[in-house]
């Protein structure tokens, strides 16, 4: 006599208990293959940035200089001949993977004033051969272990040497290592008057000595820290006869000529100011707005000035401050009593402060 078999249902807790295991299974496929993808992606970023390498090796040899601009997804020619050195510059991949952040992962291509180095900034969201995650740079020599993303103006902008002083925050320096950007029009200043160079007396006169040098006023170590130093033009300009030489400022950054704070005044002024004027209060908005808690953004703090006669004294703190130009002993000043931003020429002997102007 036959028999039917029964077929035992699955119960509820049993479904649930399969319906999570597959769960469990799939999310561990999905991070494989998000894992997979990621390693794929920085394996070919890394394959575009020796192809890149490549590319300006050869540039170089013909061109004999790096290109002074690199434009992702663009061609790369000859600034000399009509040779193409790269069809197309790979961009970076996306999304952003690992710890990079967007402006990173985007990288970038800087070359030096003469053209003769550059860096390529780029990021890997995972360890690919010898190359941990994190942001690294392309140099002519190869691959280095640093963030090299060019500057944007709103950034920190951090000095470690000047010539050949090494910023030093702890004594007898008392330096700023790491100075506030700001964009104001078509410009990028520093928001903080530079303080870098080793403390010396009012009653010291800076010199050409391979020493940079810089006052405080009333020879107190504090003010330098809240208000930065005070320096004769010569020693801002660290010797030289250039308009818009670097001077004291880091590299990539410059000393204002007289002509580029004209154009800081004719942005902020509400009509247009004399460029050439001298001791004449026509520039009636602009000072108001460069000083502190003024709506540009520059921040002029009135922290004095150190005179250049009577042993080096420092006078008008609170009332008044002046800013260096590289331009003939030209400089701005700002007073507690006008709105407007003055234009003078004075002394060299005088110690006034410095704010750098980005190239």
């Amino acid at each position: 006599m036959g028999y039917k078999k029964s077929i035992k249902a699955f119960t509820l807790v049993e479904m649930l208990i399969v319906i999570a295991i597959i769960g469990v299974l799939m999310g561990v496929m999905t991070v494989s293959y998000s894992a997979i993808r990621q390693r794929a992606r920085d394996t070919k970023r890394v394959k575009n940035i020796e192809q890149i390498q490549t590319a300006l090796k050869l540039y170089f040899y013909n061109e004999s200089s790096y290109p002074d601009n690199l434009t992702f997804d663009q061609a790369l020619t000859g600034s000399t001949s009509s040779t193409t050195y790269m069809q197309i510059i790979p961009s970076a991949p996306t999304p952003t993977d690992g710890n990079c952040t967007s402006r990173q992962n985007a990288g970038g291509y800087t070359a030096n004033i003469a053209s003769s180095s550059y860096q390529v900034a780029f990021c890997l969201g995972n360890r690919v051969g010898n190359l941990s995650a994190g942001p690294k740079c392309l140099t002519p020599s190869g691959i280095i272990d640093m963030d090299c993303t060019p500057f944007a103006c709103g950034d920190q902008l951090n000095i470690t040497i000047i010539g050949n002083h090494v910023c030093n925050t702890s004594a007898p320096d008392y330096d700023t290592c790491s100075y506030s950007t700001v964009q104001i029009g078509t410009q990028c200043w520093t928001k903080q008057n530079l303080n870098i160079g080793s403390i010396v007396s009012g009653a010291t006169t800076q010199a050409n000595n391979d020493i940079l040098e810089k006052y405080c006023y009333n020879d107190n170590t504090d003010n330098c820290l809240t208000d930065g130093g005070l320096y004769k033009q010569d020693e801002a300009m660290q010797y030289s006869a250039a308009k818009g030489t670097q001077g004291i400022c880091p590299s990539g950054w410059h000393l204002p000529s007289d002509a580029e704070q004209n154009t800081l005044d004719q942005y902020l002024n509400d009509t247009t100011c004399d460029a050439n004027r001298v001791n004449a209060r026509d520039c009636a908005n602009a000072g108001t707005k460069l000083k502190a808690g003024g709506s540009s953004g520059f921040e002029g703090l009135l922290i004095g000035i150190r005179e250049g006669s009577g042993g080096g004294s420092f006078i008008v703190r609170d009332n008044a401050t002046a800013f260096w130009s590289s331009s003939n002993l030209y400089y701005r000043e700002l007073d507690l009593n006008q709105t407007s931003v003055l234009r003078y020429v004075d002394l060299n002997s005088r110690g006034f402060s410095v704010r750098c102007l980005k190239n």
